[in-house]
């Protein structure tokens, strides 16, 4: 019997191999479930926050630190281009994937294009300043704003 931690598993898996979630018909199908079942799985888990479903749908919106939906933040790791939530999440992304990375995206103030870069675990570029509207602890009050 499939575990809501093999749906979590396999949902991450495939974020990870092909920047997008999964579909609770694909992760069925995969999985070899009903589909009702990983319907079930889609909404305990963004019960737990551990996924962001579109308004009104069990479709992945966010599984952080990724972004199934095209954001500000891509980051370049391993030949392919991943998004993130948020700065925050970029940095995220890299550290899940254990390997050396760029991040790309602009300054929200005069929207300059920035680059950061991760190689051997450090960063090679160190200035800028990342700024969060809202403490941490308010985030999921609106995680899609945040």
């Amino acid at each position: 019997m499939q575990t809501w931690a093999d749906i979590r598993l396999h949902i991450y898996q495939q974020m990870v191999a092909s920047s997008a979630a999964p579909t609770p018909a694909e992760t069925a199908r995969s999985l070899d479930l009903p589909v009702c079942e990983v319907e079930e799985a889609y909404r305990g888990l963004a019960d737990d926050h551990v996924v962001v479903l579109h308004p009104g749908s069990t479709n992945i919106w966010m599984a952080m630190p990724f972004s199934n939906v095209p954001t500000p933040y891509t980051v370049v790791c391993g030949g392919r281009a991943y998004y993130a939530n948020c700065a925050w999440d970029a940095f995220g992304v890299v550290a899940t994937l254990h390997s050396d990375a760029r991040i790309l995206t602009q300054c929200p103030d005069c929207r300059e294009p920035l680059q950061y870069g991760v190689r051997d675990n450090k960063l090679t570029r160190v200035d800028g300043v990342v700024h969060f509207a809202l403490p941490v602890r308010e985030w999921w009050k609106d995680i899609g704003f945040t």
